[in-house]
């Protein structure tokens, strides 16, 4: 004898019976709570230029790193003092650090006025508000354009962003210094 077919729509019918008790026994879901969305940091923005071709990545802790930097060159050294730097900017921008773009940034904020622009009288100090720039930077809010001026941006995927899925250059904050100070004495 032929075996007989099952009924999709009875076994349709019976899962839904199923769900609706275990419903009833269980209770109703949860909602979920969204996770919070993670920043993406610079090195993952992919941003454009040349500023943004180098990147260095100091590798282990930073009691590490600073032991073999003494160790090997002295702890009163250029490169202790380098290496300080970027550890510091390591906590700022993650694990990469584009080199090129943070020199520039340093640059023009040594230069120009921005830092004074930024924290007039209202208690911030002028480190706060470099670490304040430097974390603009670091998550793409502000970028350094091949000329070396800084702009004003919006990262690729946000909602303001530009339509083909590129960075959007909103304003110019600070051109680029005509002459570089002591880049020739």
């Amino acid at each position: 004898m032929a075996r007989k077919k099952p009924d999709p729509t009875a076994r349709r019918t019976r899962e839904a019976a199923r769900r609706a008790a275990a419903a009833q026994r269980i209770g109703p879901r949860l909602p979920r709570t969204p996770r919070p969305r993670q920043p993406k940091l610079l090195f993952d923005l992919q941003p454009p230029g040349t500023f943004y071709t180098d990147w260095d990545s100091p590798v282990g802790t930073d009691a590490e790193v600073m032991a073999q930097v003494t160790d090997h060159f002295g702890a009163d050294s250029g490169e202790a003092t380098t290496m300080r730097y970027l550890l510091r900017f390591r906590e700022i921008y993650g694990p990469h650090i584009p080199l090129g773009a943070v020199g520039q940034l340093e640059l023009l904020l040594d230069e120009t006025d921005l830092l004074t622009q930024l924290s007039p009288g209202v208690g911030v100090s002028s480190d706060d508000a470099r670490d304040s720039v430097h974390s603009l930077h670091a998550h793409g809010m502000v970028l350094i354009t091949d000329d070396g001026s800084l702009w004003m941006t919006v990262p690729p995927g946000t909602p303001y962003s530009a339509p083909d899925g590129k960075w959007s250059f909103v304003e110019q904050k600070v051109q680029a210094p005509t002459e570089r100070v002591g880049a020739g004495t």
